[in-house]
């Protein structure tokens, strides 16, 4: 893995206890009062798929119903998972991950290197490194956990991990016309409404929408379809390949390293291809449905 670094609410504790385990107790939780579990409806109808501002309509799909979980999957959802299973994350196989880990001092380089670090012991118990752990932090977004651990977590679930096209329909909502590709993220008047870098990255996040760092699930507003943090906090896995020998898979939505002089990727359109058997401590997901969720 080394060589390839460059590369709530109380209704929300009840939605989560559904998958297992017990509730965390709300009173030593980082939590957000929009959490509030469960899946979305997502009513069949066109999605622009890949349309990002002016000159890129993208093009219209028919995508057909399904349901998608409102926030990304936490980790007190994971931990539920794992003891329920016994399952071992590929970090863990490992024996580490990739974590970001800011310079301070920064050269103007846009070279990966200077903030990707492979930290042994980094894994979704343990997202800075081995000194670091998930107490009091159930309701924050899985971290470290590659394509096949996210699909292992669904698989438990019942359900799957969406295809591109399905998350961009779940992200877009009701869209019908073109979108600014800034306003996923800011509003008219430039205040965050996702979790996002704000500031010089990867040296100073000024963290004015609150966050430096991943936020708690549903501490931004929603969209039409009440679906949260699509955009921004972690990318998200989807099923979509990329690449011709099939080792990659696309990630969707950006992360809270997304800033205006680097990476961009705060909007819907945008994704990036990820080596499937790589995690970091920016890249979670959530799962879909075909039918209605028990």
């Amino acid at each position: 893995m080394k060589r390839r670094i460059g590369a709530v609410a109380a209704v929300a504790i009840a939605a989560a206890a559904l998958l297992g385990g017990a509730a965390p107790d709300a009173g030593s939780q980082l939590l957000c009062s929009a959490a509030i579990g469960g899946m979305a409806y997502v009513p069949a109808g066109k999605v622009l798929y890949g349309e990002d501002g002016t000159g890129r309509p993208g093009q219209k799909i028919d995508v057909p119903a399904f349901w998608i979980d409102r926030e990304e999957v936490t980790n007190h959802q994971f931990a539920a998972f794992a003891e329920a299973t016994g399952y071992v994350t590929t970090a863990e196989h490992e024996g580490g991950s990739a974590v970001f880990i800011s310079p301070g001092k920064w050269n103007g380089d846009y070279d990966p290197s200077q903030w990707w670090r492979f930290v042994k012991g980094a894994s979704w118990r343990h997202p800075q490194g081995p000194d670091s752990d998930i107490v009091g932090k159930d309701w924050l977004p899985v971290v470290h956990v590659t394509y096949e651990d996210a699909l292992a977590y669904a698989r438990w679930a019942g359900r799957e991990l969406p295809d591109a096209v399905q998350w961009e329909r779940a992200a877009r909502s009701d869209q019908d016309a073109p979108h600014d590709p800034y306003r996923w993220a800011y509003n008219a008047d430039g205040k965050p409404i996702a979790n996002s870098w704000q500031g010089v990255f990867p040296a100073v996040d000024t963290a004015s929408d609150g966050y430096a760092g991943i936020a708690p699930v549903g501490c931004f507003p929603g969209n039409a379809f009440g679906i949260h943090d699509m955009i921004g906090n972690v990318w998200e896995w989807t099923s979509g390949a990329a690449g011709a020998d099939g080792r990659e898979r696309l990630l969707k939505g950006g992360s809270f390293l997304c800033a205006f002089n680097y990476c961009q990727n705060f909007r819907a359109a945008a994704f990036q291809a990820q080596e499937r058997d790589l995690g970091a401590s920016h890249i979670g997901f959530r799962t879909i449905s075909r039918s209605p969720p028990a």
